[in-house]
């Protein structure tokens, strides 16, 4: 009896140790295919589209499942065009319908990020059109595009954050300087997606984000995450940085031919998409094929 009782509770144990063993297994083989996973992970970028049609043949991948990313990220100003491009208000606001339509309209791996920028604010909120508006804000279709903003209000956030390339990156309009976040420090606290998307509850948090800095003309000393000029981005000593808390940030707002890329950001308003690679470079979508995408 005593034999088989000690057998018996030896059958227990291996069988214990094996199952133990097994769910180690099984642990570290999904920790790897996750890893493997956050390893490859690739972000497609739209910055500025202010109704320019850009976007179509990046989207149009996405949708009809010939390229696939992680992330699908708009920097925001998807409305009032630049009349020197010769787009009108009402080709921006079908263009704007085009897009909408088309992620809609098919299922998608990923929820793409729709991103507030100065020219969506405006039309957003109160606050900010009372005291930081854009000189394109439409008069004629005002009641149109802020009826869009309305209906689909859940859709859009100040600011995204992700980790990729063991980096962590945030992503806004026009970026955050130290400038603009040591003003508002009792407002934000430490400086995150989650804090930046806060101040969108409150009048008071509207109010922060119209800061408009001197090199646009406005009455702050630099900008905030809507209004920031690319140029607000250094320190004193001319080195760009990223904002305490954050690897890299992504924005767009300032209007050039070439993307300014550097070690600390990326500014993207160049009218065209980026990809943000797993190991936190950036790339033109033209190269996706080079990305193996």
């Amino acid at each position: 009896m005593s034999f088989s009782r000690n057998g018996h509770a030896l059958q227990r144990q291996v069988s214990t140790i094996s199952k133990n063993k097994l769910k180690v297994f099984v642990f570290s083989f999904f920790f790897l295919i996750f890893a493997q996973k956050l390893s490859d992970m690739n972000i497609l970028i739209i910055p500025d589209i202010h109704g320019r049609s850009f976007w179509e043949e990046a989207i149009n991948d996405v949708a009809e499942h010939r390229r696939e990313f992680d992330e699908i990220v708009f920097l925001g100003d998807y409305f009032d065009p630049y009349s020197t491009e010769h787009i009108n208000e009402c080709q921006a606001i079908m263009n704007w319908e085009h897009l909408y339509d088309t992620l809609t309209g098919t299922y998608l791996t990923c929820a793409p990020v729709f991103l507030i920028g100065n020219h969506d604010a405006h039309y957003i909120n109160k606050v900010f059109a009372g005291r930081a508006s854009s000189n394109r804000k439409s008069a004629r279709h005002l009641h149109t595009i802020e009826g869009i903003f309305e209906d689909r209000r859940q859709m859009f956030q100040v600011a995204f954050d992700t980790t990729i390339g063991g980096k962590k990156v945030l992503f806004t309009h026009a970026g955050i300087n130290r400038g603009w976040a040591e003003r508002h420090q009792d407002l934000l606290g430490t400086v995150s997606a989650d804090s930046l998307n806060n101040l969108t509850k409150s009048d008071e948090g509207w109010l922060a984000l119209t800061d408009v800095g001197e090199e646009r003309g406005g009455w702050a000393k630099t900008g905030g995450p809507m209004w920031a000029d690319v140029s607000e981005h250094y320190d004193e000593d001319g080195k760009p940085y990223a904002i305490d808390g954050y690897d890299y940030e992504i924005f767009a707002h300032t209007r050039k031919k070439e993307p300014v890329i550097n070690d600390a950001f990326a500014m993207l308003d160049a009218q065209r998409p980026f990809i943000l690679a797993d190991d936190c470079t950036i790339h033109e979508y033209s190269d996706a094929d080079k990305l193996g995408l």
